[in-house]
């Protein structure tokens, strides 16, 4: 997931996200952490980030609320090797 670079400016919001520059190196206990997640976990994880930045920023919109859930129901239904590896647990 990419957050846009606001111009002019410095940073951007990306870099404010969780996952930016996140290594074993950098980071090591983050690191671990978030590789021990599942893709499901993983994803609501970076959702809960961008919604938590945009809120930050005052740009947590309806519009932007629509984005999200379009970007989740893409997600709901994406399949590697025809398995969904985002659906819920059965």
């Amino acid at each position: 997931m990419f957050l846009e670079h606001p111009h002019p400016g410095q940073g951007g919001r990306h870099r404010r996200t969780f996952t930016y520059g996140l290594s074993k190196r950098t980071r090591p206990e983050d690191f671990d952490l978030y590789m021990s997640l599942k893709p499901r976990d993983a994803l609501a994880f970076d959702i809960n980030d961008l919604r938590r930045i945009l809120k930050e920023d005052g740009l947590y919109t309806k519009e932007n609320r629509r984005k999200i859930k379009e970007y989740i129901d893409y997600y709901k239904e994406y399949k590697h090797n025809g398995i969904n590896i985002f659906g819920k647990p059965k």
